[in-house]
Formats: C-alpha cells, structure tokens, sequence
C-alpha cells in the first residue's frame, strides 16, 4: 500500500452525500441541540440518520444507469480482489468497496453498496478478500450472520481473506497492565489522560463501534461461515502474496489490530 494509502485517518470517510452531512454546521448544532433537549441518546439520531442514509444509498443505485452498467460488467468479471470497507484508502487493481463514496482516485474502482445487504457480484468471482478496521462497525449478528457468509459466497475455492479488526485481548491486557503500571509506552500514550476502563468502553462501542473481537471469537464465527485454515497473523506477515504491504504502517494500528487470515475451500 502507497504512503497516501496508509496515512491516519484514510479509513473514515471525511465527507458525504448524506442530507445531514449537506446541512451548514449552525443548522446541524440546532438539531443536536433540539435533540438533546428531548432528553434522546445521540446514538439514536446517529441510527437513525444512517439507515436513512442507506435507504438513501439503495435508492440512488436501483435509480442509476451507470450503477446498472458497472453490476452488469462486474457479473461477467472474476478473479477479483476486493477491499471491504474501503474509506479513503483507495487501492488500484482492488475493488473498493464501501456505503459512503469515497474521493475518487485516477486508476482505482469504487463499488459503492450496502453491505448488510445481498452484494451484486457473482458467486465465486473474487480471488481475494482485505477489510482493515470495518468490521467492529457492523453489529456482530450482521457480520456473523450476513457479511461473513457474502465473503465466502463471492469468493471461489481457495479464495483467501485477511481481516484486521480492533484486538479485544489486547485492550484487556493492557487494563490489567495498567494496573500493575506495567502497560505500554504506545497505549500509554495513545490513552491520553483517559482512564484504562474509558479505553476499553471507547474501543468497543466509541468510534460507531459495535463490537469488540479476539481470535477466538473471529475463529468461531469464520469457521461458522464454512472457512478453513483460520489463523492468527502478525502485522505485516501474510502467508497470501496478495496481501503482502496491504497492512496499516502506524506503530499505533500495528499493536493494536488483530489480523486473521482464513481461506474458502
């Protein structure tokens, strides 16, 4: 991955086509303000406005020629390799994929699409499959119960996946590190001022996190989906050529992303 690619922040998409992302930012404190005062969580609002979003996104796509066009010129294509949740690390030669578009870059393919939905490519048309830091932000039974399973539908046999999720062990770990103040120089730094017990709240339901993974779970529910060959990797190491340099390059990312590779038999 270039350096554009794996500079901070390249996995959250900065702006959008959202309504409320259009509105003037007095008019959206008005409405946070108003929300407040009815006594609603945040959370609520931030629900609600992305399904609208998504309703929004399903109907710009079942409207769109040019949308129908590239489907129609996908379906025909295999051997792909995908990149799930995108944001604005756009990589050439992969099709970027994400629910939010992001800035488009010379030489790159975005596939823009609601992920918890059925995803118009052809059964066994991907020859592999990268996410990087998209999956805590899906509820757990969609990642289980859906997008797991789109994986392995779109990818053909022997199709090799590798995703890098927020590591839960790793943040339980370092709470108890903390407490001997045994933790380290990177966490300690990457807490600024927060309390170990914020650390771990905030990695698993701040950020628009859903969900926080250790091996074991990811294991599980990829074997559920029909995978094999589940393993643990570290930063950097791959055992699929594909993959080679795909990895986020911060210290930071590094320590504290669990990466498991699996393949579709």
């Amino acid at each position: 991955m270039n350096e554009k690619a794996t500079a901070e922040g390249l996995h959250q998409v900065k702006a959008s086509w959202s309504p409320y992302a259009r509105l003037p930012q007095s008019w959206r404190s008005r409405l946070r303000k108003w929300w407040d005062r009815l006594g609603l969580n945040r959370d609520v609002a931030s629900r609600l406005r992305y399904e609208g979003d998504m309703m929004l996104l399903r109907s710009r796509c079942a409207l769109s020629r040019s949308y129908s066009l590239e489907i129609n010129r996908l379906a025909g294509r295999r051997h792909l390799r995908l990149h799930l949740g995108c944001g604005q690390a756009l990589l050439p030669g992969w099709i970027n994929m994400d629910c939010y578009p992001p800035t488009p870059v010379q030489g790159t393919e975005i596939l823009m699409l609601d992920m918890r939905r059925r995803w118009p490519l052809a059964d066994g048309s991907a020859s592999a499959l990268f996410s990087e830091h998209f999956l805590e932000h899906l509820p757990f039974e969609t990642v289980r119960g859906h997008v797991l399973r789109e994986i392995y539908r779109v990818l053909e046999p022997e199709g090799q996946v590798r995703i890098g999720v927020p590591d839960g062990e790793y943040f339980v770990e370092q709470y108890v590190a903390s407490k001997r103040g045994a933790a380290e120089a990177l966490y300690e730094q990457a807490c600024q001022g927060k309390s170990p017990m914020v650390m771990l709240n905030e990695i698993a339901h701040g950020h628009g996190h859903y969900f926080v993974y250790d091996f074991e779970t990811m294991r599980q529910i990829l074997e559920e989906a029909g995978f094999t060959g589940v393993r643990r990797m570290s930063p950097g190491s791959t055992d699929a050529e594909v993959f080679k340099g795909m990895d986020r390059k911060d210290p930071w990312r590094r320590a504290m992303t669990l990466y498991v590779e699996a393949v579709r038999p």
